[in-house]
């Protein structure tokens, strides 16, 4: 990870990001922490904002969107992140084409702090199929965005949507790597 972190901050420095990443491997594996640094370091190179990390991290940043699989829990639309663990769910979470619209909408409306808008989906792979065509018309128009998309399951998205992003593989690490992190 501190080898694709590193690429990243180049890539962030120099200025040279590309529109659209998916960030894919195992699960809880530092994926989405490593996207919001991401994120924080390009604002930070553009306008040197050095509190993007935090405002991004509370999703409270105007140019940061965040996307992530929902319910429909008693006709509404619930988060993930925001269900109770107890709650019994006949359908599992999905990515719905509403959420997808509302990227057209961000996007449409320019930029208040940064000089791009950036779009997280967390779990990629839970996008239906009318979800994930919507998404591949959103990547393929040019915007003043930047995607990331996260997933641990590669396999499951549009081979059109991967053939449009930039893809990095994070793999588990070492036990080389784990040894010399638990003796740092």
């Amino acid at each position: 990870i501190n080898k694709i972190k590193f690429n990243l901050d180049k890539i962030a420095k120099k200025n040279i990001i590309s529109n659209a990443y998916i960030f894919y491997g195992p699960e809880n594996i530092g994926k989405k922490e490593v996207a919001l640094r991401f994120i924080a370091e390009i604002i930070k190179t553009n306008n040197s904002d050095l509190q993007a990390y935090s405002k991004i991290k509370e999703n409270n940043y105007p140019d940061f969107l965040k996307i992530e699989p929902t319910y429909l829990l008693k006709g509404n639309i619930v988060n993930k992140s925001e269900i109770d663990k107890e709650n019994d769910q006949k359908t599992g979470p999905i990515i719905r084409i509403e959420q997808i619209r509302n990227i057209k909408n961000f996007l449409g409306k320019k930029s208040i702090q940064s000089s791009k808008k950036f779009i997280l989906i967390e779990n990629a792979h839970l996008l239906n199929e009318s979800s994930s065509n919507c998404l591949l018309k959103t990547l393929e128009e040019p915007t003043n965005g930047v995607f990331i998309l996260l997933t641990s399951r590669l396999n499951l998205l549009l081979d059109t949507i991967i053939s449009r992003c930039q893809t990095i593989r994070f793999k588990p690490s070492s036990y080389q790597e784990l040894k010399q992190i638990v003796e740092q």
